[in-house]
């Protein structure tokens, strides 16, 4: 395939329509990006423990024998890696990145041993792989929080209708005691203070009527579908931070 079939990422994220955000749940594309935002968080802190104990290892080894070969083992398995996170963007994101013309573990390389081991130390392809690893885990917890705090949330309040009225079960916002809220506007006029004041007292609410219920279960549809586009940027913003730093000087 050449690089001019290769899927791309558009350099600025394509400006939404109303039937592009609403039309997000129907996308099969949209549970591919949910599937590589979720599988961020266990791949990145799995990257970031192996490169923290690695390269603790292999510098704390560094005046033996022993610890150059750890480090540049270390540093050849974050190239593989990132090759593998390449295909994992491709098949998930639906994005092809170009490996790096320069990569020290290309099977058509026919340069020297010592020179392929003097780039894998020295390359950009390695340094950018191995920061792309380490910060692999930033995206995760974000994604992570994401997931959990909108559309988690937005689910469960799918499924209000159906617990609402189950025994044990209370549904609504509920408070300590009544909480009173004031707001006050007020201008001078001649010698007079003229002036509005608010006051709105906030209680308990429980949704005990199936009306209730469908209102609330509406309510998690219209977070779910923007909690859904919230999450497909942010694949969009991981799938062009992976082309910059995985892919070659044509992919940035």
């Amino acid at each position: 395939m050449q690089a001019d079939d290769h899927r791309r990422v558009p350099a600025v994220l394509p400006a939404p329509t109303l039937r592009s955000i609403i039309g997000v749940p129907l996308r099969l594309q949209t549970y591919r990006n949910l599937l590589y935002l979720l599988l961020a968080f266990p791949l990145g802190l799995l990257y970031f423990t192996f490169l923290a104990v690695g390269l603790s290892v292999g510098i704390g080894l560094a005046v033996t024998v022993v610890g150059v070969p750890v480090l540049l083992a270390v540093l050849a398995t974050a190239v593989g890696l990132g090759s593998v996170e390449r295909e994992l963007t491709a098949l998930l994101l639906g994005i092809d990145i170009d490996p790096p013309a320069d990569s020290p573990l290309s099977l058509a390389d026919d340069r020297p041993f010592l020179v392929r081991v003097k780039e894998l130390v020295v390359g950009p392809a390695t340094w950018k792989a191995l920061t792309y690893l380490a910060t692999k885990l930033v995206f995760g917890i974000a994604s992570f929080v994401l997931i959990t705090s909108l559309l988690v949330t937005g689910v469960a309040l799918l499924f209000v209708p159906f617990v609402y009225d189950l025994p044990g079960v209370y549904v609504g916002v509920l408070f300590d005691r009544p909480t009173t809220v004031q707001s006050a506007l007020a201008y001078g006029w001649s010698d007079l203070l003229v002036g509005v004041r608010g006051v709105v007292e906030l209680t308990s609410w429980q949704v005990t009527t199936l009306p209730e219920a469908t209102a609330v279960a509406l309510l998690g549809v219209v977070v779910i579908v923007l909690s859904l586009n919230v999450l497909n940027g942010l694949a969009w913003l991981s799938g062009r931070y992976a082309r910059v730093m995985l892919g070659g000087p044509a992919a940035a």
